[in-house]
């Protein structure tokens, strides 16, 4: 029986990564990155300015976890949520602590045991091929690609039978929390694996991958948490953390003083795409339409998620004086087209679907809480839009009072010939709302 020796002070390996997202210098906030992720370094240090003893954090679009994971070092009960199962069950992953570690290191090696096969056919590394060769190896009626074709150009036949492989290896485990561990050690592959990347809309890679040495990949990134979760359990740290599938329009916990969170921006980029193979490959939809499904309950950020079954909260959005004001002008640069996405009306019912996100924590946070929203301002056919201010808006329309807006980062659209601005918007519950609120 193959028996695997494992070195867990050491470093792993150097891995292909998707761009600047899934490092490993990081400790568990790399275990897995979303694109739109602030730093662990980013929460931790806003967190420690913003919080008091005590205080109770929540994160409405918790992600892949990172507000959780920084609340639960600097010793705050946290509470999250996310409308993605699958950013959920990464958050679960990253905030779960109190798994024995010997029993983790037992499950790796029955791992690696049943996929020692897998692994000696794999190549050493990712095989590439032009883009021409790569369609002669597709088969249409493979059953990934007819419950969603555009993943034949997304990943390789090949690739895709070792991932499946390798996860029905790992779906075997009766434990769901070391289950869940695993998963996510084997979600990380999918986007090395892949011919995607991200700049940071995702892109095909100019040579696409043919196959690729999953198993290996798969093997180094849980080598890496393995060694980073050690280290989590031989500290105490007793602070809770929980996360489940919500909506930040209507969910929220029972009590909560601070919110520190990065909502979608209106920057034409579409979350759940983003996930595509791991929300699939890992079934947790059944194709594009169950995606689709998915996309129309987020909140609109881009021009690619206006729904006509949405357009309700148009209204509300177009409500906001600062939003009318942007929405007329780029209402405008689309005159006389019958083709495009409309960016317009994706503004409208973004800032709308926020305007109710507001009202919400403004019902649930705790009477003096304090918000803090990560967001950056974008550009639609010339017309700049300044997220930060409009959102402070919005929120004062729902009974939130802006304290300050704190601008960390700018930078030159060349495109549209406009400073863009990164920020951080402090709003603040007052210790006592009007009943008219």
């Amino acid at each position: 029986m193959y028996q695997e020796t494992l070195e867990l002070t050491a470093p792993a390996p150097a891995l292909e990564s998707r761009q600047n997202t899934n490092g490993i210098g990081d400790g568990i906030f790399s275990w897995y990155h979303f694109i739109q992720d602030f730093t662990g370094q980013f929460a931790l240090e806003w967190l420690n300015q913003l919080s008091k003893p005590g205080d109770v954090i929540w994160e409405p679009f918790s992600g892949s976890g990172t507000t959780l994971v920084a609340a639960k070092l600097l010793g705050h009960n946290s509470i999250g949520y996310d409308i993605s199962p699958f950013m959920v069950d990464v958050a679960r992953v990253k905030i779960d602590w109190s798994i024995d570690t010997s029993n983790i290191e037992q499950e790796f090696c029955s791992i690696l045991n049943q996929l020692s096969t897998s692994r000696a056919s794999e190549p050493d590394v990712g095989l590439r091929i032009s883009w021409d060769e790569y369609n002669h190896h597709l088969d249409p009626t493979t059953p990934l690609y007819l419950s969603d074709k555009k993943l034949s150009k997304w990943i390789a036949p090949r690739v895709a039978v070792r991932v499946q492989e390798l996860l029905k290896v790992v779906d075997r485990i009766n434990d769901i929390r070391i289950k869940r561990f695993f998963r996510l050690a084997a979600a990380s592959v999918l986007i090395p694996a892949s011919n995607m990347t991200f700049r940071p809309n995702i892109c095909y890679e100019r040579q696409p991958h043919i196959d690729y040495p999953v198993v290996q990949f798969f093997q180094e990134r849980a080598l890496d948490m393995i060694s980073v979760y050690r280290s989590l359990t031989a500290n105490k740290y007793p602070a809770l953390a929980q996360v489940s599938i919500g909506d930040a329009r209507y969910v929220g916990p029972p009590k909560a003083d601070l919110i520190f969170t990065s909502p979608p921006y209106p920057n034409d980029m579409e979350y759940v795409h983003q996930t595509r193979l791991e929300l699939i490959l890992l079934e947790y939809i059944n194709g594009a339409r169950e995606l689709t499904k998915l996309k129309k309950k987020m909140i609109s950020s881009s021009v690619k998620l206006v729904y006509k079954s949405n357009d309700w909260q148009r209204k509300y959005g177009l409500e906001i004086p600062g939003v009318k004001d942007i929405y007329i002008p780029v209402k405008e640069t689309l005159k006389g087209r019958n083709w495009g996405w409309n960016a317009a009306e994706m503004i409208a019912q973004y800032f709308g679907g926020m305007r109710l996100v507001f009202k919400n924590w403004a019902e649930s946070l705790s009477p003096g809480g304090i918000v803090a929203i990560v967001i950056g301002d974008s550009a639609f056919n010339g017309v700049k839009v300044p997220s930060d201010k409009l959102l402070a808006e919005a929120a004062s329309m729902e009974g939130l009072s802006l304290d300050c807006i704190d601008v960390f980062r700018t930078r030159w659209n060349t495109k549209h010939d406009i400073e863009l601005r990164e920020s951080v918007v402090i709003l603040q519950k007052p210790q006592y709302m009007s009943l008219a609120l």
